[in-house]
């Protein structure tokens, strides 16, 4: 009997990912991927799309548990349009090199050009301007109230949300524990405020509830929040949070 010849087993240097709710905040690297990458800096990764641009994106994580993030991630994402359903095919061509083909929910490949690229970016700029117009009219018409552009750190495992000094000085905030959150749909959430003093400056976060809130509420880096004072209890003031999607 002819005996077949059995070649050594190579290292994985493909993966897909589908793009579920969360992708634009960081995408999970395939563990059994991930015990390939061998090279000592794994905290970065260049990413090349169709295109031939390189994207920079944060790699974080230890072990098999590594993800893409961070702005170059989400710059990526926002460049090349990926919408949720997408399927991204990545091939790894080694030091945390990445390219990628990009497949639509038609599960067709996605034909990029430098000239659609460059009109979906001018009209994005022009949607853009009149979104900040709306906005500051919107502004107007509501009571005490912050406003605060999510970044990377108020959405991770351990988030937190700084409360703008300006904002502070007027209301007080370090003398209550918490705030109630109250979210489009009408949801209340209870949030712990926590004080830290140096000084002369008391900063004030929104602690332990925070997370939860972001997670129900499905929040991502971009999108902006506008918290509104609506009452005040002995304890805790009640804000309506209006959110404003990226």
């Amino acid at each position: 009997m002819a005996k077949v010849a059995m070649k050594k087993k190579k290292g994985a240097t493909r993966f897909f990912k589908i793009m579920l709710p969360g992708y634009l905040n960081e995408l999970p690297i395939p563990p059994k991927f991930a015990r390939n990458l061998t090279v000592q800096n794994r905290r970065a990764a260049t990413i090349r799309d169709p295109l031939g641009r390189s994207w920079h994106a944060n790699v974080e994580g230890k072990g098999e548990d590594l993800w893409f993030c961070g702005e170059g991630w989400m710059n990526f994402v926002k460049g090349l349009h990926i919408g949720i359903g997408y399927f991204l095919v990545f091939k790894y061509k080694g030091n945390m090199n990445f390219y990628v083909k990009v497949f639509d929910v038609t599960a067709c490949e996605v034909e990029y050009s430098h000239e659609i690229c460059y009109s979906k970016s001018l009209h994005k700029q022009a949607e853009a301007k009149a979104s900040e117009k709306l906005f500051k009219q919107f502004c107007k018409s509501l009571g005490p109230h912050f406003s605060i552009t999510l970044k990377f750190c108020n959405l991770r495992s351990r988030p937190y949300l700084n409360v703008p000094l300006g904002f502070l000085a007027l209301y007080k905030f370090e003398n209550k524990s918490k705030v109630i959150l109250i979210d489009p749909k009408g949801r209340s959430s209870p949030v712990r405020i926590t004080i830290r003093k140096r000084r002369p400056i008391i900063q004030c976060c929104f602690g332990m509830g925070w997370h939860e809130f972001c997670l129900r509420n499905h929040l991502s880096a971009g999108d902006k929040c506008i918290f509104e004072i609506k009452s005040e209890e002995a304890d805790a003031y009640i804000v309506h949070v209006h959110i404003i999607r990226e």
